[in-house]
């Protein structure tokens, strides 16, 4: 069976339209790819939810014998890609991909938590098919890169997670969630802790992987922490090796 996707209209997708890797946290890419693939050993990367195209053209500009394909459902964003030869563009959401062959890398940047359906426990089948099939389209060897924004429960690990996306995927919420800042009102988003994306990595096949912790974020107030019974909210980088 197939589970639908949801999707961000155009205008909820205006807020990312920007670029969030600073050069510091793109040392932590450069890393491993320097130590499989030094900086003229060609490989190919698929930039999962690229959006405008900034962080693919660090990545070619970087390496001078990587190719990248950006994926993209939303044309808006896609439209706003600078040609380069040795980047490709397909306007369409990962489950949808054809992909035609395997990948050397393939990076979901603060795209996972997109990946939605209509329920909690959907959600997460969606999430695991989509590591499921990260695995299955990586070489041996391959990796998996993500950046995602950890949000830890201070009594339960992945309470906020779930309380968040019950909140922003209902449809009778959405005027209220909106006004409180939240751009996926109405579509919904499904944070994890850190601890749930490891599970869902070994799941999927990969036993080799580790996290770097980037920084702490986060504005809550103690009253809207406490009702989501959050800890903490860090952002990390986790690798997995297939």
């Amino acid at each position: 069976m197939t589970i639908s996707v949801r999707k961000l209209a155009a205008s909820q997708t205006e807020a990312f339209d920007v670029e969030y890797i600073s050069n510091e946290m793109f040392e932590l890419v450069a890393k491993p790819i320097v130590e499989r693939y030094s900086n003229d050993r060609p490989f190919n990367l698929l930039d999962v939810g690229g959006g405008n195209g900034i962080y693919a053209d660090k990545v070619l500009e970087h390496f001078p014998a990587a190719n990248v394909t950006v994926i993209e459902p939303e044309q808006t964003l896609l439209d706003k890609n600078r040609p380069h030869p040795r980047k490709s563009l397909l306007a369409c959401t990962f489950q949808q991909a054809s992909q035609q062959h395997q990948q050397d890398i393939i990076q979901f940047n603060w795209v996972l938590h997109h990946f939605v359906s209509n329920s909690y426990e959907l959600t997460l089948q969606v999430q695991r098919a989509a590591l499921t099939e990260a695995y299955q389209n990586l070489k041996p060897g391959g990796m998996v890169f993500i950046f995602e924004n950890f949000y830890e429960g201070l009594w339960v690990s992945d309470m906020p997670g779930q309380v968040i996306y019950r909140l922003t995927a209902s449809d009778s919420l959405k005027s209220v969630v909106a006004r409180m800042g939240a751009n996926t009102a109405g579509v919904g988003v499904c944070f994890h802790s850190e601890s749930v994306w490891k599970s869902m990595l070994r799941e999927a096949g990969f036993q080799e992987m580790y996290v770097t912790h980037c920084y702490e974020f986060g504005n809550l107030s103690p009253v809207k922490k406490a009702c989501l019974g959050l800890k903490s909210q860090q952002v990390g980088f986790l690798v997995a090796v297939k």
